[in-house]
């Protein structure tokens, strides 16, 4: 991991980040899976130019494509794939990003097409809480949201209470935007868990 922990507080261990600029992909999903930020990170640094771009292709929308390209990379923390293709996530995040943007424009247009007519409610893919807010009480999930860690509570109320984008969110909190993705997956993962053991006892 490159921040450590010592007796004076938290220091980046900037070798380990030198050493992962240089690590395949291969090596930075299997660190990724293992918990690594850093890992994932490095992952997003490396792709996230090229996947915004290739999604405008379908969207002509420098924001859509932004959206379009958080939720890939929440989909990767969420879902990494188990098989590369020649070592290679590059594949499997633009295939992804070409599903996601094809659906999001289909979307867009029955809405506009459709903006006159009541339109039943659909599942926000690039809000990682749409299902707790679904499914479950808000005031039950704002008790759950303070008692997360304080990093995790920060990132959630920005993006839900304040639509921050992820982007912002980083500026806001001085952290990378990968982490900023990956704290928000982790508060998530914490807030099914307690709605579970809410629900068991209700």
């Amino acid at each position: 991991m490159a921040i450590q922990q010592s007796a004076s507080g938290y220091f980046v261990d900037r070798a380990y980040v030198e050493e992962l600029r240089e690590a395949t992909d291969k090596r930075l999903v299997r660190l990724m899976r293992d918990g690594d930020t850093t890992a994932f990170e490095e992952l997003f640094v490396r792709y996230e130019t090229r996947l915004v771009a290739y999604a405008m292709r379908y969207l002509g929308s420098v924001d859509l494509a932004k959206d379009v390209c958080q939720e890939v990379f929440l989909k990767l923390i969420h879902t990494p794939p188990r098989v590369l293709i020649c070592d290679s996530i590059g594949p499997w995040l633009f295939r992804v990003t070409r599903n996601l943007a094809i659906d999001k424009r289909r979307r867009r247009k029955f809405e506009i097409n459709e903006q006159d007519t009541e339109i039943p409610e659909t599942r926000d893919e690039g809000d990682p809480l749409t299902n707790v807010r679904e499914a479950n009480d808000m005031a039950v999930v704002r008790e759950l949201v303070q008692r997360l860690p304080k990093d995790l509570r920060d990132v959630v109320e920005l993006r839900i209470d304040g639509n921050v984008c992820f982007k912002d969110i980083a500026r806001i909190l001085a952290i990378p935007q990968g982490t900023a993705l990956w704290r928000m997956h982790r508060a998530v993962e914490l807030l099914r868990q307690s709605w579970k053991r809410y629900e068991a006892q209700v």
